[in-house]
């Protein structure tokens, strides 16, 4: 079955590439082993896909269809751009794999992409700008967005583990890092020892800082809960064998409105702008014709 659209054929591979363009954000939000979920969760994101390429093919044809011209000497710049940053003419023929004879069509779709632009510019000129009590609204409805997290830095000696090795080499990198420790603790020269005892000696075994969710979570739960110049206990991690030092921590500090009210504003206005476009499609897809039919081949 193939996919028209206003009479227009949509080819297969347009959607499937579609389907692959959505399919790395798709993959985080559903996973799944079992085989009955991902066919019912594959054929969910074919039909996304397919909604959307419908979408952006009826605001071309609406684009299209729009008898207001573009200005020819436009289009003539736009080319001459083109040429130019494809090294000339017959290197932008080379690389588009088209004929010379073509070049009215090359212009004819550029005037189309033209036309396309400037309806999506007035479309989302009608949108209203954010009021000054939306961006209060929002700012107060997400505290947590709008807090830079809790901060450590933390240094570390770790011996890495390879698993071919077997549970011996473990213990033996174990005992190492406890006779490490004695010394820290004796002498107070951590990075010292993190130059010359850790598999990662660069910077002392410095990490820098690091807010919740950057590191694994067993290192977190020990440094997390230390204060500054507290060095850890031997401990393991899916890494390897580690000692940690908390040299600083930084409490969560709530943003103030004025440092993020652009930001919001802006989220803000793209939303009511994609929601103009949406509108527009969505009343351009009550009258189109979207059918499936069989292809004949003769």
């Amino acid at each position: 079955m193939a996919l028209y659209v206003n009479g227009e054929l949509i080819e297969d591979v347009v959607i499937n590439e579609e389907a692959d363009r959505l399919r790395p954000q798709y993959e985080q939000v559903f996973t799944s082993d079992d085989p009955a979920e991902i066919e019912a969760n594959e054929k969910q994101l074919i039909d996304w896909s397919r909604e959307n390429v419908i979408e952006r093919v009826l605001l071309r044809q609406a684009a299209i269809n729009d008898p207001a011209p573009i200005d020819p000497a436009a289009v003539e710049e736009q080319f001459a751009q083109m040429l130019e940053q494809s090294g000339g003419k017959e290197e932008f023929f080379k690389r588009a794999g088209i004929n010379p004879a073509d070049i009215d069509k090359v212009k004819v779709d550029i005037e189309n992409d033209m036309k396309l632009q400037r309806l999506i510019q007035t479309l989302t000129d009608k949108a209203e700008k954010p009021s000054s009590k939306q961006i209060l609204r929002v700012f107060e409805d997400n505290p947590e967005r709008f807090t830079i997290p809790e901060m450590v830095r933390a240094s570390h000696i770790i011996k890495h583990h390879d698993p071919e090795e077997g549970p011996g080499a473990l213990e033996d990198a174990r005992k190492e890092l406890e006779e490490v420790l004695k010394e820290v603790r004796q002498k107070d020269n951590f990075a010292e020892l993190a130059g010359k005892f850790s598999s990662c000696p660069e910077n002392g075994g410095d990490l820098g800082f690091f807010p919740r969710g950057q590191m694994v979570q067993e290192f977190e739960d020990i440094v997390f809960e230390m204060e500054p110049g507290q060095v850890s206990e031997v401990f393991e991690t899916q890494f390897g064998i580690h000692i940690a030092k908390v040299t600083e921590k930084r409490p969560a500090i709530p943003c103030k409105l004025e440092d993020v009210s652009e930001v919001i504003e802006k989220e803000l206005t793209e939303a009511a702008q994609q929601k103009e476009i949406e509108k527009f499609v969505d009343a351009e897809k009550e009258k189109a014709t979207i059918e499936e039919k069989n292809i004949i081949i003769d």
